[in-house]
């Protein structure tokens, strides 16, 4: 699938980070259809204008981005959207997770991790950067009630989310490969999920994290 020419709308209040963004996405071929600086200008845009994808900060004058999310999800389902966001605190993550955004990436990410959320997103998939899923997956717990995960899944779970390979979990658990393999088949087969996004995402909708 094909991301160029696809219509974004920027809301964000910096200016010169707003700019940056619009300039490299328009020279990739994107189609910045308007910037909007707070909730309100973004909304008043949205009633006149066709857009696929929005692209916002959480933090802005007025109403906040998780406001717009709110209601661009309501007004606007088929609108997706991405959050380009200074703010990694687990209790924000998890709200713009459940009203349903479609990605949430940090400001510190390169262009080309940006142009792989857009890309994720475009294709109906959900995208997080990896500093937002090791800190989710960093606060999973196992509910007593649930008994979902055991504790050495748990411990797994966390590492698989840093990205070590079976051969560095095994070696920091002390446990063989097989075992690492057995209990990562476990945790994806529990939680009825195959990517670490997947399983983040399981997790928020469970009230594991």
């Amino acid at each position: 699938m094909t991301i160029e020419n696809t219509k974004i709308l920027l809301v964000d209040d910096h200016q010169i980070l707003i700019d940056g963004i619009k300039n490299m996405l328009e020279e990739k071929g994107f189609i910045i259809v308007n910037k909007a600086y707070d909730t309100l200008s973004a909304l008043e845009f949205l009633e006149k204008y066709p857009v696929e994808i929005i692209i916002t900060d959480i933090s802005m004058p007025g109403e906040d981005g998780i406001e717009l999310i709110k209601k661009v999800k309501k007004l606007y389902p088929e609108i997706k959207i991405i959050v380009l966001s200074m703010h990694e605190e687990k209790g924000i993550v998890q709200d713009a997770i459940q009203l349903g955004v479609n990605g949430y990436i940090l400001k510190n990410i390169t262009q080309q991790q940006l142009l792989r959320a857009i890309q994720r997103v475009k294709e109906d998939k959900f995208y997080i950067s990896e500093e937002i899923a090791h800190i989710l997956v960093e606060n999973i717990h196992d509910k007593t009630d649930t008994r979902l995960l055991s504790k050495r899944e748990l411990e797994i779970l966390k590492l698989i989310a840093r990205e070590y390979s079976n051969k560095h979990i095994a070696e920091t658990l002390f446990i063989s490969e097989r075992t690492v393999e057995t209990h990562r088949k476990n945790i994806f087969r529990k939680t009825n999920t195959h990517t670490v996004v997947g399983l983040i995402k399981y997790a928020i909708e469970n009230k594991l994290i």
